[in-house]
């Protein structure tokens, strides 16, 4: 595969606020290796909860992450610059519509742990990979 090509997935993100409520919403993002972003608004309701608590689950097709967000900031700040140019790239009427906006914050999500749903000799099994202990 042309390592310059776009592929676009949608990404599942889900939060768990200090109540603990659970909730989901689908979510742009990009990747360098094990370490995903997402760009949202401040005031949101899940970057409140990520404040609360960082613990998030994600599933992108088969495969479930969990990670530790932080908020590392405003996207369009210097900082920032090489993972805006990647939301550029794979999202850009997203990048158009909302990266400039004064209120938009880039999350950073470490992975922790990753799991796959498998079929080896026709039974299932879970496939996992641990990256830190959390």
């Amino acid at each position: 595969m042309n390592q310059d090509a776009v592929c676009v997935v949608q990404l599942v993100l889900g939060n768990t606020c200090a109540d603990n409520c659970v909730t989901i919403r689908p979510m742009s993002h990009v990747n360098e290796g094990l370490t995903i972003y997402l760009q949202t608004g401040e005031y949101y309701l899940k970057t409140q909860q990520i404040r609360t608590n960082p613990n998030v689950a994600m599933c992108v097709g088969t495969y479930e992450i969990k990670g530790v967000a932080q908020i590392i900031g405003y996207p369009m700040d210097e900082a920032n610059h090489a993972i805006i140019e990647k939301i550029k790239t794979k999202h850009h009427n997203a990048f158009e519509r909302w990266s400039a906006l004064p209120n938009q914050v880039l999350v950073k999500v470490e992975i922790v742990r990753v799991s796959q749903w498998r079929y080896v000799d026709g039974k299932p099994i879970i496939a996992i990979g641990q990256f830190k202990n959390n």
